[in-house]
């Protein structure tokens, strides 16, 4: 009797605690569902932006290989926009460089200064740069941010003739330009090794030995480059006047075994053996002897050496 008056009442109870139990249990199997989904769609977002990294290291890379081409050939196609093309507007550069006697020039530069450093390639006559990226060390991106580190050789001639070697270690960053979707070189940094300087700028320095006009006989020290270093050479300049009719007269400088006639023009020509006028070495001023040994040195003995001399008086 009273069992069966309870059991509607207790079969209510069971009913409503088994419906709270499958919400519950519905709730957290929801909350499961969710967050499961929520894993799968970032496991997803991080795979794609992988992916896409991914695919920007093979352009940044492209486009390096673009540049350096662009560059290397700068001194046959003269085209400046093929390489500057590959540069942001706003792109800073700092270049670190040592020369075979070790001493080290940092130079920061930019958008401009690059320009012009390439329009001065342009304008010098039969001036060639190899560029060769002989390893790339590092190829990483992030987002819109990508770095690039190589190693390359360089070698710079004129008119065929070597000038220089070296090896660099260049580090650049890539920025991703949303308007144009382009990748372009926002900075740069250059450490550069200075492995030969076959021809480059000399210097020297004249001591003369005895005094008055007319009487010049110099010791002139020049230090020229000479592939791996720079050697210090030393030459005796001597300069011999013949007086006709109370003028001036025949002029001969004397250096080493080498003879030179200096005429009243300035012309200097290279004496041949049987004493007849040789070739013309060089056009120097008519009165300076200094100037006369600068052109003898620059045009003839080192001209295999120097591009340019500096007197160090």
């Amino acid at each position: 009797m009273t069992y069966s008056s309870l059991s509607p009442y207790l079969t209510k109870i069971f009913q409503s605690k088994f419906l709270k139990a499958c919400f519950v249990v519905l709730f957290l199997f929801s909350c499961s569902l969710f967050h499961s989904t929520l894993y799968a769609q970032k496991i997803s977002d991080a795979e794609k932006q992988k992916a896409r990294d991914k695919a920007a290291q093979v352009i940044i890379k492209k486009n390096l290989m673009e540049f350096a081409t662009a560059y290397s050939k700068l001194g046959e196609t003269k085209d400046v926009k093929a390489v500057m093309e590959h540069m942001a507007k706003d792109v800073t550069s700092t270049l670190v460089t040592f020369n075979i006697s070790d001493r080290g020039s940092v130079l920061n530069s930019n958008y401009e200064g690059f320009l012009s450093y390439l329009t001065k390639i342009v304008r010098t006559k039969g001036l060639k740069i190899d560029y060769s990226i002989k390893e790339v060390l590092k190829n990483e991106v992030k987002g819109t941010v990508g770095i690039i580190v190589y190693v390359v050789e360089y070698q710079i001639a004129k008119d065929k003739e070597v000038w220089s070697k070296g090896t660099e270690t260049v580090s650049m960053v890539f920025g991703y330009e949303k308007q144009t979707g382009d990748w372009k070189i926002a900075h740069y940094s250059v450490i550069g090794t200075e492995d030969e300087r076959i021809k480059g700028i000399c210097s020297c320095e004249l001591y003369k030995s005895s005094t008055g006009i007319n009487s010049g006989n110099y010791l002139v020290k020049t230090i020229v480059p000479s592939g791996k270093n720079y050697s210090t050479l030393v030459n005796n300049f001597e300069f011999l006047y013949e007086i006709q009719d109370g003028k001036g007269g025949k002029r001969t400088v004397r250096v080493g075994d080498n003879i030179y006639s200096w005429t009243q023009t300035g012309d200097i020509f290279r004496q041949k053996e049987d004493g007849t006028q040789g070739e013309l070495v060089a056009k120097s001023h008519p009165n300076d002897e200094v100037l006369a040994i600068m052109s003898i040195l620059k045009y003839d003995i080192y001209s295999g050496n120097c591009t340019n001399i500096n007197l160090k008086r």
